[in-house]
């Protein structure tokens, strides 16, 4: 439907960049990065742009085929109208900027177009000489056939639950791209509960009538949430790539 309306039929006008979320000078990002860093598991343990970022249930699977080139599996979970969980997932490859070891590129995609850079504003790797849990702030920005300049920030770490002791450095990240972390981000629930008993009809009661949408700005940000939904052009390495994630889940 996303791209029927937007892309081939255009029955939605591209929402222009707002300067919301602009390219970050790169003084403001880490001057260094190795992308092996994302190997293995990660949680989305707080974000910042609540229409795309605070999602429960945000486990990722990450693999570097080869130096400043690695692939993701996200994996989150949506809750629908009617109260039941729908969990999502997505394959997508990102690509080192050799100009800017901070910029990870994730483009030549045919589901809206989209394209997805992030930058790392600050990382700390695992096992650490500091002993500081490893994490990676990751600020966003992209474009799709239906908005132009959408964007966000996340907080990724191998535990599940966000640190207590990351927050003091995550409040530094934040204010190098203007946010408060305090103020701007939510911590996510990764706990992936099931609905309790009678939980289900309190949520259809309660969403009841919302199951359309009917504005352009909805249709908008449903177009954003979809681009995650769709693997990029990476048929050639995919399959090393999806061979991966099993050993990794395996173990995970």
């Amino acid at each position: 439907f996303n791209k029927c309306a937007v892309s081939d039929m255009t029955c939605v006008p591209q929402r222009p960049d707002d300067g919301s979320y602009p390219i970050p000078p790169k003084e403001k990002l880490v001057k260094t990065f190795d992308t092996k860093l994302f190997n293995g598991r990660w949680y989305i343990t707080a974000g910042q742009n609540k229409l795309f970022d605070t999602f429960p249930c945000q486990v990722h699977f990450f693999t570097e085929t080869e130096k400043g080139k690695f692939f993701g599996k996200l994996n989150w979970r949506i809750q629908e109208p009617d109260g039941e969980f729908f969990t999502r997932d997505a394959l997508q490859k990102f690509v080192q900027d050799p100009k800017n070891p901070a910029h990870m590129i994730n483009h030549d995609n045919e589901y809206l177009h989209y394209k997805d850079d992030w930058y790392i504003v600050d990382y700390a790797e695992d096992g650490n000489k500091e002993g500081v849990p490893p994490f990676a702030f990751v600020y966003y920005r992209g474009e799709n056939d239906a908005w132009i300049g959408y964007g966000g920030a996340v907080v990724y770490t191998r535990d599940s639950k966000l640190p207590e002791s990351l927050k003091p450095r995550l409040r530094k990240a934040a204010q190098k791209v203007n946010f408060d972390f305090d103020k701007d981000f939510e911590i996510t629930d990764n706990s992936c509960k099931a609905l309790e008993k009678g939980e289900e009809v309190v949520l259809r009661e309660k969403f009841a009538g919302k199951m359309a949408i009917q504005t352009e700005k909805q249709l908008q940000q449903q177009a954003v949430v979809a681009r995650t939904a769709a693997t990029n052009s990476v048929r050639t390495e995919v399959g090393v790539a999806e061979k991966a994630f099993v050993t990794i889940e395996a173990k995970a």
